[in-house]
């Protein structure tokens, strides 16, 4: 049962931590995923979890690696693997020496043997940290492939070379050429078990097509187990099983692919799979970080034999030589490799370097296999070595999540797409001609409208994605303020009865288009205030209303000219409300933010006058909505060829947009068979039936 409950509680946790950094976006996810690690190891649950290193290291970092090394750009790593070799090897046995020695110096109680096992711990760098830190930073390509490289590598060499500290420790002997050899095979050793698991997996997918047994959900549990049989035969065989993770997920994205349909779904539902799979292994990376330091902290912070102060000051002087002794060791690659005289000359790319060095869960993983005990005798600074190790990492992270947006050159920025708006400009122009040439029923037009709006909010969604994200923010910001003033004024004319409970849900409807009319949302504290809270203070005010709303959901509703006419009444009204709104926020937020929503207001009060904009969203239930959709999907795929045919777009580019295309006309057809309204064009009968 306690199983249960750590697995409810940590997938709840992960949950949240994806939230939060919506609502918080300034803040890296996997800082506030140690946080909330670092809470839940404050609780019984928490307490409850027995940290493995060795289980931590197969069924968490070999699967995250193996990923890592099947999406990772070979090629552009090795144009790097001088840089690559010389710190995934070369930097992990130096700081193996440096924090070694470091730490003996200023805590020569511990054994020097010890005092090595944490410099190398301290040894690999921390891939998923530094990918969660740079992915919204402008880095240069080059320091991202180094970095990346050097991530899938020096795992390997650090627990390698912390397993000979500790061996070193318990048997008081230590021989460096034979710490090299064994490095050496074991390295030679994961290479080739990765290489042997993938020739035996391709072999099995032959053989299981020669017998005519092909399964998607077969094919993708045999990739999905491939990472971990890698490891635990490299390590069966006394090898580098991460090392082989790497080398095997490699092969991977290498392999010969066939072009066929059984291919692509099976690679659709491989991708969507990894994804998931990469999200929760990633955060419980994170998680179980913060649980650990919540684990180590108490008892040597509140122990009376070392000062607070002493200790303080040995974590910040360790982080600081940490980053110090890569900066140097980088220098004098650059300067072997470059020239002294030309090292000045890459200053950014070493500093990007070295503060991208960040230590992760993988050195708090390595350090919780130092012995409890050495020949029969307690080891009593085991715990003062997992609290050195644990804050000197969390200590490192917290400083590249500093210094690295002052190094980078930005936020990441999405590059506008003028090709993409032009088609669907293209499309809309095409469309409206029909609304002006075809001759068409009321409802016809309604459903014409509403896709002419539908791609009118595709336009929408490309300018916002080119956004940075200070400006999402902003957008997010104004448009939670306008949404709350929708729903106040919805909520006074309902308790008003200026509107009856159908006329109420056509118009929360709107409301609902309208909120996710921004699909990528980066909320705010402010944002996130407007929308969750208010709503809460509005069903705490108003429990009536709030449950006449529920009991209404279940009911299928049928919608006249009545209705539609006392909803655009309602919303003229908050319009006002809203414009005089926007207004006063002049001297708040951006002019030219402003102008954008006072001007689709504006259009939208016009669409309401002229169009019939509500008759547009009731339609969308209807099949009648579906068949112009189509025929909308229709005319995109025929601008897109005429746009390939000119050449004013690749072939590449018009595949992906007739990718999208596909999975948008996919997806229009899964229309309900039920829907939740029933339109009419017609007055309802006297308002008898409903009374009674």
């Amino acid at each position: 049962m306690i199983l249960i409950e750590i697995i409810i509680f940590l997938a709840i946790t992960i949950t949240l931590s994806n939230v939060l950094a919506k609502v918080f976006p300034s803040i890296p996810m996997f800082m506030i995923q140690i946080v909330l690690g670092i809470l839940l190891g404050l609780t019984e649950i928490g307490r409850s979890i027995n940290f493995e290193p060795e289980v931590f290291l197969v069924m968490i970092i070999a699967p995250l690696l193996f990923r890592e090394g099947e999406t990772a750009d070979i090629p552009a790593i090795l144009k790097h693997s001088g840089t690559i070799l010389f710190l995934a090897f070369g930097g992990v046995i130096l700081t193996l020496v440096s924090m070694g020695f470091a730490l003996y110096w200023l805590l020569p109680t511990i054994p020097l043997a010890a005092c090595l096992a944490f410099g190398a711990a301290l040894g690999p760098t921390d891939a998923v940290a530094v990918n969660s830190l740079a992915k919204r930073l402008k880095m240069p390509d080059s320091v991202m492939h180094i970095l990346e490289g050097e991530g899938l590598l020096n795992d390997a060499s650090g627990v390698t070379a912390f397993q000979f500290a500790v061996a070193a420790l318990m048997t008081g002997h230590f021989s460096a050429a034979d710490a090299s050899l064994t490095l050496l095979l074991s390295t030679l050793g994961g290479v080739l078990a990765g290489i042997v698991v993938v020739y035996v997996k391709r072999q099995s997918i032959q053989l299981i097509e020669r017998i005519s047994a092909r399964d998607i959900t077969g094919y993708l549990l045999i990739e999905l187990t491939l990472p971990f049989l890698a490891y635990l035969v490299a390590e069966l065989f006394h090898s580098s099983g991460i090392i082989a993770a790497v080398v095997c997920g490699v092969l991977e994205s290498r392999g010969f692919r066939k072009i066929s349909l059984f291919d692509a779904e099976l690679s659709n539902v491989t991708e969507t799979s990894w994804q998931t799979i990469s999200f929760t292994l990633n955060a419980l990376v994170f998680l179980f970080l913060g649980i650990e330091l919540s684990q180590v902290f108490s008892p040597i912070w509140n122990s009376q034999t070392y000062s607070n102060l002493h200790l303080f000051f040995i974590v910040v002087l360790l982080t600081a030589l940490l980053f110090l002794i890569r900066f140097l060791f980088i220098t004098l690659f650059y300067s072997i490799t470059k020239g002294i005289k030309q090292t000045h000359r890459h200053l950014h790319e070493r500093l990007l370097l070295t503060v991208g060095g960040v230590k992760g869960t993988v050195s708090i993983a390595t350090i919780f296999i130092l012995p409890v005990a050495i020949g029969g005798v307690d080891f009593p600074e085991r715990s003062l070595l997992l609290f050195i190790t644990a804050c000197v990492t969390f200590l490192s992270l917290i400083l590249g999540m500093i210094l690295l947006p002052i190094l980078s050159d930005g936020e990441v920025t999405p590059v506008t797409n003028p090709r993409q708006m032009e088609i669907y400009r293209e499309v809309i122009a095409c469309l409206e001609e029909d609304l002006e040439t075809r001759e068409m029923s009321e409802k016809e037009v309604f459903a014409l409208q509403a896709v002419i709006t539908n791609y009118q909010d595709h336009i929408q969604e490309l300018f916002t994605e080119t956004m940075s994200d200070s400006s999402q923010q902003e957008f997010q910001e104004v448009q939670a303020l306008m949404l709350s003033i929708e729903r106040d004024g919805l909520d006074e004319s309902y308790r008003k009865r200026k509107i009856n409970t159908d006329s109420y849900r056509l118009y929360s409807m709107f409301i609902s288009r309208f909120q996710r009319s921004i699909p990528h949302q980066i909320l705010s504290f402010l944002s996130f205030w407007i929308i969750v809270v208010q709503r809460i203070i509005r069903v705490i005010l108003h429990p009536k209303l709030f449950w006449q709303r529920r009991q209404s959901r279940g009911k299928r509703s049928v919608i006249d000219r009545g209705d539609v006419s006392s909803v655009r009444d309602v919303f003229l009204k908050n319009s006002e409300t809203i414009l005089n709104s926007l207004e006063n926020l002049r001297d708040v937020y951006d002019e030219d933010l402003i102008d954008f929503f006072v001007e689709e207001r504006k259009n939208l009060m016009e669409q309401v006058n002229k169009r019939g904009l509500f008759g547009t969203i009731l339609i969308q239930q209807d099949p009648l909505y579906t068949k112009e959709l189509l025929r909308g999907y229709y005319l995109e795929r025929k601008i897109i060829d005429e746009h390939e045919g000119r050449e004013e777009i690749s072939t590449f580019e018009a595949n992906d947009y007739r990718h999208r295309v596909n999975m948008l006309e996919s997806y229009a057809m899964r229309q309900p068979s039920d829907p939740p309204f029933r339109f009419i064009l017609r007055k309802k009968k006297p308002e008898k039936n409903q009374e009674s």
